[in-house]
């Protein structure tokens, strides 16, 4: 009766684990689909077309497989998330280990998970350990984080929108220009009382002191945002590292 009970544990251990040929499959096959399962919709029709799509997957590997078992297209389905998640897993450890000896690489299979997955998440590696994530859509500014590297999500509604530098800080050539049309007033009211000449020098030193607290300030608003990412990316890798253990 064990014997029986062992014999079927390691029948369906087998039914989980999915050839080099199936994974191949699933991914060739995700791309002739890639428009269904891919839509920005939740309407019941929506979410029906998307089942009919993996079961399709579904039944061409089961046509073309050897492995003995027949897929259903949910275990299709977590088996992609799976291997879409591995090779952001592998991704991030490339990163973080470049420039060291033996490091392996990512796989071509990989790189084509990560370049079609998702156009919108790219990560391009500076000398010196510093990553940079251009941001989309008409955004010209970009977050830079130093030393320690870290691989950043695109920004959810739920997040803290980042500060774009081109709306809010004051340039160089501003506060030079202030200065100078200060500078201008000053000579041109030199005839002016001597009370007269204070006031303004005052001026200028408050607009001076106005334009380093607020400098202050957006140092330590960015500070907190990017350790609010950092602490947002380590959640999700343990996330992931909990839903790998689940699946398998």
């Amino acid at each position: 009766m064990n014997t029986e009970r062992d014999l079927q544990m390691r029948r369906n251990e087998r039914a989980h684990f999915f050839s080099s040929k199936e994974q191949e499959l699933i991914l060739k096959l995700y791309e002739e689909e890639r428009e269904i399962l891919t839509a920005k919709s939740n309407t019941t029709t929506a979410s029906k077309q998307r089942e009919e799509s993996w079961q399709r997957i579904a039944d061409k590997i089961n046509t073309v497989s050897d492995s003995g078992f027949k897929r259903t297209w949910q275990q299709v389905k977590v088996k992609h998330k799976n291997i879409v998640q591995t090779a952001k897993r592998r991704q991030v450890e490339v990163l973080r280990n470049q420039g060291e000896p033996g490091t392996p690489s990512l796989t071509s299979a990989e790189e084509d998970v990560l370049q079609h997955k998702d156009g919108r998440l790219r990560v391009e590696v500076l000398p010196g350990g510093a990553f940079i994530e251009p941001l989309t859509g008409s955004e010209s500014s970009f977050i830079s984080v130093s030393g320690h590297p870290v691989l950043l999500l695109p920004i959810t509604k739920t997040e803290p929108e980042s500060v774009s530098s081109d709306e809010t800080d004051v340039s160089d050539s501003q506060f030079e220009g202030v200065l100078h049309n200060s500078s201008f007033q000053e000579k041109a009211n030199s005839a002016c009382a001597t009370t007269g000449g204070r006031r303004e020098a005052r001026h200028t030193e408050d607009i001076r002191a106005l334009y380093c607290n607020y400098l202050k300030t957006e140092m330590e608003n960015r500070d907190h945002q990017m350790a609010y990412r950092a602490l947002k990316m380590r959640k999700i890798e343990k996330e992931m590292l909990l839903l790998d253990k689940q699946l398998m």
